[in-house]
């Protein structure tokens, strides 16, 4: 018997894994194409502005309202449908999450994010109250660049998605084609003049960024853009999901083993995206 149990319990492993695979190739495919500039040209940027872009929610299959509230579970087998919204909220460890929420048990543990508010886009100033993604980023960038002797410089502003501020909510397919949309740009929205002394701007996002079924996957984008011109001049993508433990209960409480996995795995891929930008790092 317990044979039978541990040859399906690895049946369900690989399975995941399989799908997971599968999963990555057919979303890669929406991606724009890569560019890349010669090496020569990258060796004659000595100064660089980090721009994070603004980051999506994080997304968790299944639903982590059952792992909150286990009662919530049995309310599926209920004679009478039983629904909960689904919003953008906070965990106590300021992880943004887009899921299902219960009122009141959830009021203790989440901070619900009003939907039509606008994002603090001021970050230079210490005003930052949620744990960004792509700001950890940005901060790993500006350590890896100076490490090659490239000055770094972080933006004051994050880099709004072009999308509208009531798709800003729970449906995640709208951050995604915002955020495949930006990709895609082959000229930036945002003006850079401004910025004197800098020889290149280095906008750094999020693709894929979900727990499913206990494997966190997560994608960075990168794109290189002449200040001068708006024009982007490298764009390029890396992504990877780990089968490392990072359940749900990781997210709760201050949620820093997670924050840990998520600024490990960012950081391999940023090494990456800047290799095939043309930084020998």
């Amino acid at each position: 018997m317990q044979t039978s149990s541990n040859q399906s319990s690895l049946k369900l492993r690989i399975f995941k894994q399989g799908f997971t695979v599968v999963l990555a190739v057919l979303l890669s495919a929406c991606w724009a194409y890569s560019i890349k500039p010669p090496v020569a040209e990258i060796d004659k940027l000595g100064t660089v502005l980090i721009v994070p872009v603004e980051s999506p929610p994080l997304e968790i299959i299944p639903d982590p309202i059952e792992q909150r509230i286990p009662a919530y579970a049995h309310y599926r087998n209920m004679a009478v449908e039983y629904s909960s919204p689904t919003k953008i909220y906070q965990t106590s460890g300021g992880v943004t999450i887009a899921g299902r929420v219960s009122a009141p048990d959830d009021e203790q543990d989440l901070v619900i994010v009003d939907e039509r508010a606008t994002p603090s886009l001021m970050i230079g100033t210490g005003t930052e109250q949620t744990w960004t993604p792509t700001l950890v980023l940005a901060r790993q960038a500006m350590t890896q660049l100076g490490a090659s002797n490239v000055k770094a410089v972080m933006s004051r502003d994050y880099y709004r998605l072009p999308m509208a501020d009531a798709d800003r909510n729970a449906g995640l397919n709208y951050w995604h084609d915002a955020i495949v949309k930006w990709y895609g740009q082959d000229a930036v929205e945002a003006d850079y003049k401004p910025y004197a002394g800098v020889d290149a701007v280095l906008e750094l996002g999020l693709g894929s960024y979900r727990i499913f079924e206990g494997q966190t996957s997560i994608q960075v984008l990168m794109k290189l853009i002449n200040p001068k011109t708006g024009q982007v001049i490298a764009r390029t993508h890396a992504r990877d999901f780990t089968v490392k433990e990072a359940g749900q209960a990781w997210i709760h409480r201050d949620s820093e083993p997670f924050k840990q996995l998520v600024s490990e795995m960012s950081s391999q891929l940023l090494k990456q995206g800047l290799n095939d930008i043309g930084w020998r790092l």
